[in-house]
């Protein structure tokens, strides 16, 4: 799961990040199934290995991951009467910590109190470097709304510093993109930047493989020795 951060198209975001002098900000997509948690963890564990000291806040109770994922315990807190600092756990990569997403205290009032929010960001960015949220997404699903539990993003993005949306390359529609753009701009979120996250994307070598089947019941050998000479190609197999 760590091996994500070596990806070129983390090095782009995390070189996005720096220029635009990011050093608290929650990352957040328009739907579930997004790989949301897999880019705040590739995010922040470049920073780590860049020797910032780097604390990976998650505050998805739909799927928390994190704690299984890296092996964690499932501490409770709170932002500011919890002990945080005591909650948040190292991990095998240095310099940075993370505070797993908390399932019994979830439901308090001081994850969902704005002014409570910006004062925990605040004290985090006394103790590290960089500080990263993991959110849940900001259409979420009727049913989650309805749940004692569920963080409100809003809330989270307004409280932050500045708000990284990710979105799904040929998953996520237009008008999605605009209704997130829209929920954060009302809750006074400072949308820093958009993601474009192509892990559904189809490879040039899959669209070429694909476009072969058009022609398959004409000329059915070249077709097969056509799709047998894209999986060869070192070109095409190369992630872009």
């Amino acid at each position: 799961m760590l091996a994500l951060h070596r990806h070129s198209a983390i090095e782009t975001v995390y070189a996005r990040v720096l220029r635009q002098n990011l050093q608290q900000f929650t990352i957040c997509s328009t739907q579930s199934d997004a790989g949301n948690t897999s880019l705040a963890l590739a995010v922040a564990t470049r920073a780590a290995k860049a020797g910032k000291r780097v604390l990976l806040i998650e505050l998805n109770t739909g799927k928390p991951q994190l704690a299984n994922w890296l092996s964690l315990t499932n501490n409770e807190w709170l932002p500011l009467t919890g002990h945080w600092e005591h909650a948040a756990q190292e991990t095998d990569v240095p310099g940075l910590m993370v505070l797993n997403c908390p399932v019994q205290s979830s439901h308090c009032v001081e994850f969902r109190d704005l002014e409570t929010l910006k004062l925990f960001f605040n004290s985090c960015l006394n103790l590290f470097d960089m500080v990263i949220c993991d959110s849940a997404p900001v259409l979420t699903e009727k049913s989650q709304l309805q749940n004692d539990n569920h963080l409100p993003v809003d809330i989270i993005c307004s409280a932050s510093k500045a708000t990284l949306l990710n979105i799904v390359t040929g998953r996520t529609t237009e008008s999605q993109v605009d209704e997130a753009r829209e929920s954060l701009k009302n809750s006074g979120a400072i949308l820093a930047g958009i993601i474009m996250n192509d892990r559904f994307a189809p490879s040039l070598q899959q669209e070429l493989v694909r476009e072969t089947y058009r022609f398959e019941k004409r000329l059915p050998k070249l077709m097969q020795y056509l799709r047998k000479r894209f999986s060869q190609m070192t070109l095409l197999n190369q992630e872009l």
